[in-house]
């Protein structure tokens, strides 16, 4: 459970409290929080858990970036009093849980290096300079080691086929975060009385999909299991929303270094 407190400048325009997760940010009226404004991307950011309790802020390829606390991310945990800027807005996060089940920050002490007097600057580079002259007949002996090999780039590619209760396709995963439900602005258009504007989102990250539960009376079923948070998907699964069936694709493409 959090807060977020939406403001232009300095004057609050309004203020969400949400139990549920996923929470998008965007432009669209089918986000979460929307923030009317040009700089704002469509779908610009998404907050989700991560294991074993964190909040964690996602920027969804926007345009003009995502900011925590005056620093881009494109991915990265949040923390009570943080602040997310989005375009020239910005947004108080208020972590609501009790303060003994709040995952506490990893404050990590970064020494700065001390600067040496100018006149220790000319001693060091002489020293380097004695250094790099007897290191260099002996480099001139020792043959020239091999390069190593670049790693192989492997890259997961998804897809949906619809099967039943919508026009037969496939749909291709190629969006950080792709929508589904019967609004006319989703990326999947699926049908049923009980089903969500947006009734659930497919989060693309580096390890894989993920199916989330967003909104409406019914729930999502991943092979035959209703979702109510989230789940990694597999090659083959059925997902059902509403009246609407479709099959997950997933293949892994090599990439040659």
């Amino acid at each position: 459970m959090f807060k977020l407190i939406l403001k232009f400048q300095d004057a609050v325009v309004d203020e969400f409290t949400f139990h549920n997760i996923p929470v998008t940010i965007g432009r669209r009226d089918d986000n979460d929080v929307v923030v009317d404004n040009m700089a704002v991307s469509g779908h610009h950011a998404v907050i989700e858990m991560e294991e074993p309790n964190y909040y964690v802020l996602v920027d969804l390829d926007s345009l003009n970036g995502t900011f925590l606390n005056e620093v881009k991310t494109s991915r990265d945990r949040i923390f009570d009093g943080d602040t997310i800027i989005i375009g020239k807005h910005s947004l108080v996060f208020q972590d609501l849980r009790p303060e003994n089940e709040r995952p506490q920050r990893n404050r990590k002490e970064r020494e700065k290096p001390s600067v040496p007097d100018f006149r220790d600057i000319a001693v060091l580079e002489t020293e380097r300079q004695q250094e790099l002259v007897a290191r260099q007949p002996r480099e001139q002996d020792v043959a020239a080691e091999p390069l190593p090999e670049r790693p192989v780039r492997r890259e997961l590619h998804g897809s949906l086929t619809i099967i039943s209760g919508g026009i037969p396709q496939i749909i291709e995963l190629t969006k950080r975060l792709t929508t589904l439900g019967k609004s006319d602005e989703a990326d999947v258009k699926c049908s049923g009385l009980l089903v969500g504007k947006t009734a659930a989102l497919i989060n693309k990250r580096p390890n894989g999909y993920f199916l989330s539960y967003a909104e409406g009376m019914k729930k999502p079923e991943v092979n035959g299991d209703p979702v109510a948070t989230q789940v990694q998907l597999h090659d083959g699964d059925e997902i059902v929303v509403g009246s609407t069936k479709m099959t997950f694709n997933l293949t892994e493409v090599v990439q040659s270094p």
